[in-house]
């Protein structure tokens, strides 16, 4: 949306904008009242930019308080999720075609085109039902694998942008308007994979029989269409995660605009009844300051974000955070140096251009330098072990142990020992044999150190706690067990003890608040509200043996 000078109403110009958006002007009150119902659906407080080398992004024309809906859009499409694991390929439950809901492979199957819905009264939309009934023969192996690959969700993610050329041509023609970045992508693996996986598959087995049977239907569903399809959803689709634990994903004009950061101000919340995003502020944000949300883990070191960027979203990000080899000062990817043959240094490596994927790394205390593919090669060395030994369920002797070996050579906020150190303060005080009665005094505190360190991490990286809710509010909680254990053991300090339990714990209620419809989020707040009603008595307990000694005395 443009901004104006000139009344909409009566074409004068005009100096009383509209107070919300700033984006249009009024003569007077009652030109702005009359032209409401045509401008209430375009009035929000920021305007769309275009930038070189940013592209299109949205940018915030006043001032908007942390927790405030920025603004509600409905989807160009929602459809099954875009990038599946080798998990996601073998999985016996997957989304309905029809309503998303979990379905188990084989049980129901929709009485025309025959793809999985929850029941047999569950039907999807007439079109793409259509499209898909053309598809020939049967399973040949009923096994979760077979079935999978020939129920393809992500395929049919492509068809149903495709069928928004009949269904919806305002759609369709926003939904061209989105990056793909064609020639990027050519020759690369997902380039390769979207061949094999989707156009192939596509072409073959419904578009080819529907030339045949309704070529008016579709009039543009070539290759090198729905390669540019795949490539539009790789670059601006969201991850949507419904309350069911069914992930899909969603493709919107303007919520796709928002920019990438490493550190976001936004967050957004599906509703999966009308299938609408909102975007709300994650923090407070200023006039002139652009929506960012992220688009990969920002938990990862830089240059595991930055390929992850390029592989997936075809672009480099150059935020703050990306430009800093510190990281906000958490040395979130540093090494330690080990110093030379003649002497140990103990100083810290750090990519002399983080941007580099090849860049050398400099030690911050002696003239120590390490070559970027020995980094890399030593990276994915211990990417193998932790992701390793975390897939199962470690114990606490298994996590110190790896944990021991890797910090000989990486810095103590290393994002390997980040997510080693996470795992082990909740198996102290909950692995059997370690139960937080039985840790010693000195393991108590070391734990507390520990959640601390991860604690400080966390604050750096996501200071409002807009994706890392969960992480937070994990180590609030075990920050508040092990508080509650030492005031049970020093009754002198309890009082304070137990007081700031409670706080840790109140502030935990306030971070999760991002997640609480999330599925992980749920049943994290059950536990949460647990644990401030347990603290609670604890509180009285303690108040009440408290007042009866000073009585008895």
């Amino acid at each position: 949306m443009v901004s104006s000078t000139e009344c909409p109403v009566c074409g004068v110009a005009a100096s009383q904008a509209c107070t919300r958006c700033k984006m249009v002007r009024y003569c007077d009150r009652e030109h702005q009242k009359q032209h409401w119902p045509q401008h209430k659906r375009r009035c929000r407080p920021f305007s769309e930019e275009q930038d070189a080398e940013l592209g299109r992004y949205l940018k915030v024309t006043q001032d908007i308080a942390a927790g405030q809906i920025v603004f509600i859009e409905e989807p160009l499409v929602v459809g099954p999720k875009w990038y599946l694991s080798d998990a996601d390929k073998e999985a016996s439950i997957v989304p309905c075609v029809g309503c998303y809901a979990p379905c188990r492979l084989g049980k129901h199957q929709c009485r025309r085109c025959r793809w999985p819905v929850c029941s047999a009264g569950c039907e999807h939309e007439p079109m793409e039902c259509s499209v898909l009934s053309l598809g020939s023969g049967s399973p040949t192996r009923a096994d979760t694998r077979s079935l999978n690959d020939y129920f393809r969700g992500d395929a049919l993610l492509v068809l149903k942008c495709l069928l928004l050329q009949r269904q919806s041509p305002t759609k369709w023609s926003a939904l061209l308007e989105m990056q793909s970045h064609e020639e990027e992508r050519k020759g690369t693996e997902l380039h390769e994979e979207a061949e094999k996986r989707v156009v192939s598959y596509l072409q073959k087995r419904f578009l080819c029989r529907l030339k045949q049977t309704n070529p008016s239907l579709l009039t543009d569903c070539g290759p090198e269409m729905l390669h540019r399809l795949c490539g539009i959803i790789e670059t601006n689709f969201m991850v949507i995660e419904l309350p069911s634990g069914v992930e899909l994903s969603g493709l919107f004009r303007q919520a796709c605009m928002m920019e990438h950061a490493c550190q976001p101000n936004c967050d957004f919340q599906f509703d999966n009844k009308t299938q609408q995003v909102a975007v709300r502020a994650g923090c407070d944000l200023r006039k002139g300051d652009h929506l960012r949300i992220t688009y990969t883990n920002i938990l990862w070191g830089t240059q595991l974000r930055q390929h992850h960027l390029r592989l997936t979203k075809h672009f480099s990000c150059r935020c703050s955070r990306c430009l800093d080899p510190t990281e906000y000062g958490t040395y979130i990817s540093a090494l330690t140096c080990l110093g030379d043959v003649n002497q140990t240094c103990g100083g810290t490596h750090l990519p002399v251009d983080p941007l580099d994927e090849n860049t050398q790394w400099k030690c911050d205390t002696c003239p120590m330098l390490v070559d970027g593919a020995y980094v890399a090669e030593l990276q994915s060395h211990m990417t193998e072990q932790v992701e390793g030994l975390l897939a199962g369920c470690p114990s606490a002797n298994q996590v110190e142990l790896l944990l021991a070996r890797l910090t000989h050579m990486l810095h103590p906020n290393h994002f390997h020992t980040f997510n080693l150190k996470h795992t082990l303060i909740q198996l102290y005080g909950n692995e059997a044999g370690l139960e937080l009665g039985v840790l010693s005094n000195t393991q108590l505190e070391r734990k507390l150190r520990l959640c601390d360190e991860l604690y400080n991490v966390c604050r750096r990286l996501d200071p409002y706690s807009i994706k890392l809710a969960i992480y937070v509010t994990v180590i609030l909680i075990e920050v508040a067990h092990t508080l509650q254990e030492q005031a049970r053991r020093a009754p002198a300090e309890g009082t304070s003890l137990l007081g700031l339990a409670q706080s840790r714990l109140r502030e935990a209620h306030m971070v999760l608040e991002k997640e609480k419809e999330s599925v992980a989020g749920k049943k994290l707040n059950e536990k949460l509200q647990k644990e401030i009603f347990e603290c609670e008595k604890l509180i009285l307990a303690f108040a009440y043996n408290q007042d009866h000694e000073a009585n008895t005395k």
